[in-house]
């Protein structure tokens, strides 16, 4: 709506100030005052323009964005049994923990702690 409103009195401001300078051109004391009164308007009606359209690049716009991200593995994921480098017994869930980035077994039956090394997806 104030898009509107600015074009309209852009080409109204336009057409004051086209007119007004037609009736100073013209001569004559009273085609003086109404020049005056249509290049007066012209200017009102551009500076109300001015006004609206800074008044509206200040006002912040809402923007809404859609962001849909789907994750998916690089190969399959199978569950594998793991064993212990040392012993070769099976080490269980709870066994396996997390430290510092990297994967750590904690053997139960020979109680060695040792890295779990990712092997190749290739």
């Amino acid at each position: 709506m104030i898009k509107i409103i600015g074009i309209m009195s852009i080409f109204g401001g336009l057409g004051f100030l086209g007119l007004g300078f037609i009736f100073i051109v013209a001569g004559g004391s009273s085609n003086l005052r109404v020049g005056g009164a249509c290049i007066g308007l012209g200017l009102v009606l551009l500076l109300l323009t001015y006004f609206l359209v800074k008044m509206e690049s200040k006002r912040p716009t809402l923007v809404h964005q859609d962001i849909n991200v789907q994750m998916s593995g690089s190969g399959e994921f199978k569950k594998r049994d793991i064993a212990c480098p040392s012993c070769g017994a099976p080490v269980k869930d709870e066994n396996i923990k997390l430290i510092d980035g990297g994967l750590m077994i904690n053997c139960p039956f020979c109680e060695k702690v040792s890295a779990l090394e990712e092997e190749p997806k290739w």
